[in-house]
């Protein structure tokens, strides 16, 4: 399915209004804060993980389970 795109005619004096500079500030603020946030939980994740692995030793973990011998 194809759509034809047409020119659609914007007034320069739209264009130059505080309007739209407005508009684009709001919305680039609210993208930052969304972005700041999603950057803040990977980061807050990032050092739960790390803390994790550092603070487990593999070759120091007891087994609480008793190992399968064959009789």
């Amino acid at each position: 399915m194809t759509a034809a795109h047409t020119a659609v005619a914007v007034p320069l004096e739209l264009l130059k209004s505080k309007t739209i500079a407005v508009l684009v500030d709001s919305y680039q603020a609210a993208f930052m804060a969304a972005y700041d946030e999603e950057r803040s939980r990977k980061d807050q994740a990032r050092r739960r993980l790390l803390a994790e692995l550092t603070g487990c030793d593999p070759f120091t973990n007891v087994t609480a389970y008793e190992e399968y011998r064959p009789a």
